[in-house]
């Protein structure tokens, strides 16, 4: 699939199909480097104008995130982190792998070539463009400014082509994925997913969460993660305020001109606002998940 070249992308249960112009990209080439955007929740924090920030919790998360990594990259993140046992945390929807150790993905109109389908029809998706890689004699990329690490040549055999997954697990390490659209909040289905895996995680794990940029959808999972752990002792405007200042996103910082970014990220944001609500809930012995909450809530109101 190369520059030019249209892939069909269905909207789940509505049968309707988009042709989009999907462009074949290398995310990251294979350095030992750590990459965009890595923070870690045990990182200091400097106080400043004398600002009194609650860290109560945070620390003690073991958490970390950034952008897209390579082969190399995750060693190195690893390396890093220093802690054993550690969980990938993949929160792309759209279809990526690993091939010689570089990071790809197929790069859509804003990042969306699998909006609309459910997990399964994203890996299904995912599969056929990685399969389309391993049986190519030769693999060109598309060059996007911006976007995409250039190479001069073709990549050709012998190569290896990996899942994300067949990468991490390569590595030792745990690995979980959800499924969610660039530039937006997380479905419903997908935030009760992801707190029955908090539940059930195993004491000590290390999460380190990533995204394509290691901005909206990293920092929104970093956030629920922190809310779900310490919105008991700590209050909403700190969790937010310190995940900043580790290198999260700002939520709030949305220009309303931009005709695409602005609507699902105020979204996004009142997602991230009812989120620590909910966690609030727990804390107090709420039993139900995020998506029965929220219908006592409606009904409530």
């Amino acid at each position: 699939m190369t520059n030019g070249h249209d892939q069909d992308s269905g909207q789940a249960g509505t049968g309707k199909k988009d042709n989009l112009k999907v462009n074949q990209l290398i995310d990251v080439d294979n350095i030992h480097v750590l990459p965009k955007r890595f923070r870690m929740t045990t990182t200091p924090i400097q106080s400043i104008d004398g600002d009194q920030l609650n860290l109560t919790g945070l620390a003690e998360l073991k958490a970390s995130g950034s952008g897209m990594f390579s082969k190399k990259g995750l060693q190195c993140i690893a390396q890093t982190i220093g802690h054993t046992p550690i969980t990938i945390v993949d929160l792309r929807q759209e279809s990526h792998g690993f091939v010689n150790g570089m990071a790809v993905s197929w790069y859509g109109p804003n990042n969306g070539t699998n909006k609309g389908l459910n997990d399964n029809e994203a890996r299904d998706a995912e599969k056929l463009v990685l399969d389309g890689l391993i049986a190519s004699p030769s693999i060109i990329f598309d060059q996007l400014e911006g976007k995409s690490v250039n190479l001069a040549e073709p990549v050709t055999n012998p190569k290896t082509v990996l899942t994300e997954k067949e990468l991490v697990i390569g590595e030792g390490l745990g690995y979980q994925r959800f499924f969610v659209t660039d530039h937006h909040r997380p479905l419903n289905v997908v935030v009760d997913q992801f707190i029955d895996f908090v539940k059930a995680l195993p004491a000590n794990t290390w999460l380190h969460f990533h995204c394509r940029g290691g901005v909206g959808r990293t920092t929104s999972f970093m956030l629920m993660y922190d809310m779900l752990r310490n919105s008991g002792e700590v209050s909403k405007e700190d969790i937010i305020r310190r995940q900043i200042q580790i290198g999260g996103k700002d939520m709030k910082s949305v220009d309303p001109n931009d005709t695409f970014k602005y609507e699902p990220a105020m979204e996004r944001l009142a997602f991230i606002h009812t989120f620590y609500e909910y966690c609030i809930h727990v804390h107090g012995g709420f039993e139900g998940n995020w998506s029965r909450w929220l219908e006592g809530k409606k009904s409530a109101s």
